[in-house]
């Protein structure tokens, strides 16, 4: 009888150990999916990570042994949207009202705009200026064959505040939000790439499109 309660089911790498009198059964299979302490049905801080990083891209730039930049960013398409939605229903403890009403915000926004969060660091403070009228700086997104200029605006948070969302931030970089004027529906299926480009240097940034189920 131990025989048959002590199933062994492996199916994936990940296992959780579930204990029911005499008998432990190792169920495989990694949960994506949580319920904070508000309720709310979220997915796991780990699962959120994943989807920002494989949504994102980082480069440096060197004019010979000088690093002229470094940058980091990543395209908020809508499972990128909704993964930092739960993050911040994690952090700020939402209850369902409060989530659900910026859920349908975040979805709105998807249909009008596409959004771009950058971690920007230059060495000359004074070149690290990419949401000033002027800028030394052009901004452009292309996609399926056009190519869009972004609106920057400084995000005015506290380090560890944007560490939280986009893990690869740190300190000695600027946090910028770029907005384009195009709903993202009509990006996320398709290969895009961030150009920041000027007397200073020039950049690339590489987004995969959205992974079919």
């Amino acid at each position: 009888m131990k025989k048959v309660l002590a199933l062994l089911l492996v199916m994936s790498g990940c296992a959780t150990i579930l204990t029911s009198g005499c008998a432990t059964i190792l169920l495989s299979g990694c949960a994506t999916r949580e319920t904070t302490s508000a309720g709310v049905q979220i997915a796991t801080q780990s699962e959120s990570e994943k989807v920002v990083d494989r949504y994102s891209d980082r480069i440096e730039s060197y004019n010979g042994l000088y690093n002229t930049m470094q940058a980091a960013a990543t395209l908020h398409n809508s499972v990128v949207s909704a993964a930092i939605l739960d993050q911040k229903a994690r952090l700020f403890q939402w209850d369902q009202g409060k989530f659900d009403a910026q859920k349908l915000e975040s979805q709105e926004k998807l249909g009008k705009e596409t959004e771009v969060f950058i971690s920007f660091f230059t060495p000359d403070k004074k070149h690290d200026d990419l949401n000033k009228n002027p800028s030394l700086w052009k901004i452009f997104l292309d996609v399926n064959g056009r190519r869009y200029e972004g609106k920057v605006t400084k995000i005015k948070l506290q380090t560890v505040e944007v560490q939280s969302l986009y893990g690869y931030h740190n300190r000695f970089s600027t946090p910028y939000q770029l907005i384009f004027p195009i709903s993202v529906r009509l990006v996320e299926n398709y290969p895009s790439k961030l150009t920041l480009t000027g007397p200073v240097g020039s950049a690339t940034l590489n987004f995969n499109p959205l992974e079919k189920p």
